[in-house]
């Protein structure tokens, strides 16, 4: 799976992340929230909805910007959900503890990240920088009412989601180099495959030539001149079959076609297939 797609599958997987969550927030804070929040809520399956009609479709796989836009996309109703959410549970609560939404989005997004530290990164920051500049704006008798330990959780939570995301991103770049190890791999077989047809083309006639030159060996100086000649064919010849013999490792003997016949026949209906097509 290649970058375009890993970026196609995060962003649908957080445009349905977004429903559902928005989806159990309406029932779990029904009895907290107001207008504007339920407002909010609806904003955000709207455009997460939105966002999976987007990504609907094999051309939506094609690009990697358009999911990464997406995927910020749905991420911005929720934050000011979030924000809204812990507002109310801190009017409406003797002690409360605070940012829990912004902490399981933190460590949400550095699992289903795309490729790429951007995109992840900001992610993280929006949902820890909007608990923070939350924190700071909140009066002094609600945050004397909040669990200890604040803003230091929020911080701690975005660091693990950090670290979290490193481990994912050196998982897609481990993914890209074995692929391309992979794809070097295939070519040099293929090469492989080439030389050993050349090399088993030029044996035979090596052999052939070797025994016909042996029975020139008399006396008469023409033939003794085309033997010497055909001896220096055979050198050249030999040469090569030496330039081709590292190339036989490479090839993994699966009884495919590697013989010089099978060779010969797939390149010859490689070229009669346009013509027989032309022919009707």
């Amino acid at each position: 799976m290649d970058d375009a797609a890993e970026a196609h599958r995060a962003a649908v997987v957080a445009a349905v992340l977004g429903v559902v969550g928005t989806g159990i927030s309406v029932f779990g804070f029904w009895s907290i929230s107001g207008p504007q929040l339920r407002a909010v809520q609806a904003v955000g399956i709207l455009t997460s909805s939105g966002a999976l009609w987007a990504l609907r479709g094999r051309w939506a796989r094609r690009s990697q910007a358009r999911p990464n836009v997406l995927f910020l996309l749905v991420l911005l109703p929720t934050v000011v959900m979030a924000w809204m959410v812990d507002e109310a549970r801190a009017t409406h609560s003797a002690y409360w503890v605070p940012y829990e939404p912004n902490k399981l989005s933190v460590l949400t997004l550095a699992i289903i990240a795309p490729p790429g530290w951007p995109i992840g990164m900001l992610a993280i920051l929006l949902f820890v920088g909007s608990a923070l500049l939350h924190h700071l704006m909140l009066a002094a008798t609600l945050r004397a009412r909040m669990s200890a330990g604040e803003p230091f959780g929020i911080i701690a939570y975005g660091v693990f989601a950090l670290v979290v995301l490193g481990f994912k991103q050196r998982g897609y770049a481990l993914r890209g180099e074995l692929e391309h190890e992979r794809a070097e791999k295939v070519a040099l077989e293929r090469v492989a495959r080439v030389s050993m047809a050349l090399r088993d083309l030029a044996n035979t006639p090596i052999q052939t030539l070797e025994l016909v030159r042996q029975r020139l060996l008399t006396g008469d100086p023409q033939l003794t001149l085309q033997t010497e000649r055909m001896g220096r064919a055979l050198e050249r010849l030999r040469r090569l079959n030496d330039i081709l013999a590292p190339y036989q490792s490479a090839v993994v003997w699966d009884g495919e076609g590697t013989t010089v016949e099978r060779e010969i026949l797939s390149a010859k209906a490689r070229v009669s297939a346009p013509s027989s097509r032309r022919q009707f």
